[in-house]
């Protein structure tokens, strides 16, 4: 394995592990959270989780000699590889539309609880 899957498989695997612990804790007070937050956040959640899996394929995998095997399936099925490049693009927007719809509902959050009628 290079020096850089080592330090990417190194920091990455513990925070996804922390990421499904994460979800667990969300799970188990589900009914304490607002709706929306709730959503929300599960909906990061999976989506960083999916990112972060497209991202290890695509952008570390290539350069290890032990998957060679599934890029050689890739290139054979010829349209594979465009869907996730096309993915790594798409995740990596739809992680800041998650963290702006976050912000916003924070935010919308503290201005209900501080906002008082003139």
């Amino acid at each position: 394995m290079t020096r850089d899957n080592i330090i990417f498989a190194s920091y990455g695997i513990p925070l996804v592990l922390l990421n499904i612990l994460t979800l667990v804790s969300l799970v188990s007070i589900r009914k304490r959270l607002s709706t929306t937050f709730f959503c929300i956040f599960m909906l990061t959640l999976g989506v960083n989780l999916v990112t972060y899996i497209n991202a290890w394929i695509v952008l570390r995998l290539p350069l290890e000699q032990a998957f060679n095997f599934y890029y050689r399936f890739a290139n054979w099925t010829g349209f594979l590889p465009y869907i996730q490049d096309f993915l790594i693009g798409l995740c990596y927007f739809a992680q800041n539309i998650n963290s702006a719809l976050l912000t916003v509902d924070r935010y919308v959050s503290i201005v209900a609880i501080e906002w008082k009628p003139v």
